[in-house]
């Protein structure tokens, strides 16, 4: 009985390290497609800034 217990608690242990590994993967996609996102706006960003300082400078 303990052999039918045992395997049945390993299959659940390694049910939950399954999801475990697939939340962790998850949320690193998230955390990269965050930083990819922030790094695309500040860019966006700044070029924005540069095409307003050389229309500003047109201006003067």
């Amino acid at each position: 009985m303990t052999l039918d217990t045992a395997p049945s608690h390993h299959f659940s242990a390694s049910w939950v390290d399954s999801v475990s590994g697939a939340l962790k993967g998850a949320a690193g996609v998230v955390v990269t497609t965050a930083a990819f996102l922030v790094a695309v706006a500040v860019l966006v960003i700044a070029q924005v800034v540069v095409v307003a300082t050389r229309a500003a400078a047109d201006l003067t």
